[in-house]
């Protein structure tokens, strides 16, 4: 891809200097990286005959404990959409309700023995590949790998989710909204 690495990239800094040489060629690789997992999803939810935001949802059920409410807001969907969704997936076998270890009063959802079952067949030949390649690599490069991708996550996730700056005066900040015109 030689116009790739001559186009300009932004520096993150906020200087005018572009990335040059192997930083600007590792961004990028992250970059294919993050496309290319993000083609994974909806793949995935082929070879298993979902919908892709059912597959989603159940990539977040199986990720963690967590209800309807909050997996409504982490696919970014109405409460109410959420509700037929989990319940599209209940009916399907997909996943159960049950109460919350630490919260009897809160419902969790978790995913089936045989969706994950099913889940983790159909992913069985990328994680067979994407182990064989990091055996291609020594340990002090594994290290260094697995260093810089675990950073690099991090600074996603405070992209995607950063911190709310602290409430001075105990409820909602107006003044964090986009003023309307």
């Amino acid at each position: 891809m030689p116009w790739v690495q001559e186009r300009p990239q932004p520096d993150l800094a906020g200087t005018a200097e572009p990335l040059q040489g192997a930083t600007a060629l590792l961004s990028l690789a992250l970059r294919e990286v993050t496309q290319a997992g993000a083609d994974v999803g909806p793949a995935l939810a082929r070879r298993l005959g979902i919908r892709p935001l059912d597959c989603a949802a159940m990539e977040h059920v199986m990720t963690g404990r967590l209800g309807p409410a909050e997996l409504s807001a982490r696919l970014g969907i109405s409460t109410g959409s959420g509700t037929e969704l989990v319940d599209r997936l209940e009916r399907s076998g997909h996943l159960v309700r049950e109460r919350h270890p630490h919260d009897r009063r809160r419902v969790a959802l978790r995913a089936t023995e045989s969706t994950v079952a099913d889940v983790l067949a159909a992913l069985s030949p990328l994680l067979v590949a994407i182990n064989a390649l990091a055996a291609d690599f020594t340990p002090d490069e594994q290290e260094t790998i697995t260093r810089y991708l675990r950073e690099a996550a991090r600074r996603l996730r405070d992209y995607a989710h950063p911190a709310a700056p602290p409430s001075t005066s105990g409820g909602v900040s107006t003044s964090q909204w986009p003023a309307r015109g």
